[in-house]
């Protein structure tokens, strides 16, 4: 469910002699209004279930303890059936500090029948400090019964950007954006980007593993024809950077700290992870406690500091800044020009 992950054709150049204590190196970024330890994001993964409560508990607590941000996932569930909202309201319960994004889809914004209340109950659910629209077309076409009209999608968020101050990001969630699009939704009025980049988890993949029904009508199951179909993770953060110096969260294949210095050394200002955290969030749940999830968090801070000591660089900034410490190879300079 894995589609290639070009952040392998990016390389950071090598410094053999350190001249920064690496203690005093200063992993610390902005996300808005508020400052966090390092630029880490627990991306999108649940909400909307009794055990996606307790996995935004541990995902939650982590991430306050080590004063990273947190995303949730689509809160579309918590509109249907406000039962559910504390799954996703335990969030800033137990995390009252931290930066919080909510999320909801491109799908209910393109209802004719959209209330921009909604939009704001979302934000209240969690007193979100940024809210991410999804886009997930590509999600929706392989699925049956999938959404595959967002003709009131612009009208609709126009509505909602006039009445609100809540920063909103647009997310993708596997597909990437390329450059067009990026420039269109910069220009409408969003305030960032969640890459969302080809190079993770395929949804379309993952669909294709659910698709029963497609024989009826079909000689091939379209979820599995376009498993690998996006644009790769750091050609997307290329793409959006180029037209915009809003915030931009690089996801999509990032496994490592290493990762994060990749995609901030081409524009991006923070790297987001899910299947990771899924993953220690899930021993946890298991374990009733919280130190998988710490532990990912911190040995990723120890990776993204060692990749600035290795490049004699004193924070975050100065990685952004020097483009001459990375070269880019193979496929990834194809796809760059």
């Amino acid at each position: 469910m894995i589609c290639e992950n070009y952040l392998e054709y990016i390389r950071l150049i090598h410094h053999p002699l350190p001249e920064i204590d690496f203690n005093k190196i200063d992993l610390s970024v902005k996300f808005f209004n508020k400052k966090v330890s390092a630029p880490i994001c627990i991306a999108a993964i649940t909400g909307g279930h009794p055990i996606s409560k307790k996995i935004n508990r541990i995902l939650a607590e982590a991430a306050e303890k080590e004063k990273i941000i947190m995303s949730v996932g689509s809160q579309r569930a918590g509109l249907v059936d406000p039962t559910l909202i504390d799954s996703f309201s335990i969030v800033r319960d137990v995390a009252p500090s931290i930066p919080i994004i909510g999320n909801i889809g491109i799908g209910q914004l393109s209802d004719p029948n959209f209330n921009k209340e909604d939009f704001n109950k979302c934000v209240k659910m969690i007193n979100a400090d940024a809210m991410a629209i999804h886009f997930n077309a590509l999600h929706e076409l392989v699925q049956d019964k999938g959404d595959r009209s967002y003709k009131y999608f612009r009208d609709n968020f126009q509505k909602i950007r006039a009445s609100t101050n809540t920063p909103i990001i647009a997310k993708e969630i596997g597909a990437g954006f390329n450059q067009e699009i990026a420039l269109t939704l910069n220009n409408l009025g969003f305030d960032g980007f969640d890459i969302g980049g080809a190079g993770g988890t395929s949804f379309a993949a993952v669909e294709s593993h659910r698709n029963f029904n497609f024989c009826e009508n079909f000689t091939r199951d379209p979820a599995e024809v376009f498993r690998e179909w996006g644009i790769p993770t750091p050609v997307s953060v290329h793409y959006v950077r180029k037209v915009t110096e809003k915030l931009i969260i690089a996801t999509g294949g990032l496994r490592t700290g290493i990762d994060i210095a990749k995609c901030i050394s081409l524009g991006a200002d923070i790297g987001g992870f899910a299947y990771k955290f899924l993953l220690s969030s899930w021993k946890d749940y298991k374990n009733n406690s919280i130190s998988h999830t710490t532990k990912e968090i911190r040995t990723l801070k120890n990776e993204l500091r060692s990749c600035l000591w290795l490049m004699n660089l004193k924070n975050i900034i100065d990685l952004k800044s020097n483009i001459n410490k990375r070269v880019i190879l193979g496929k990834l300079n194809q796809w760059l020009g």
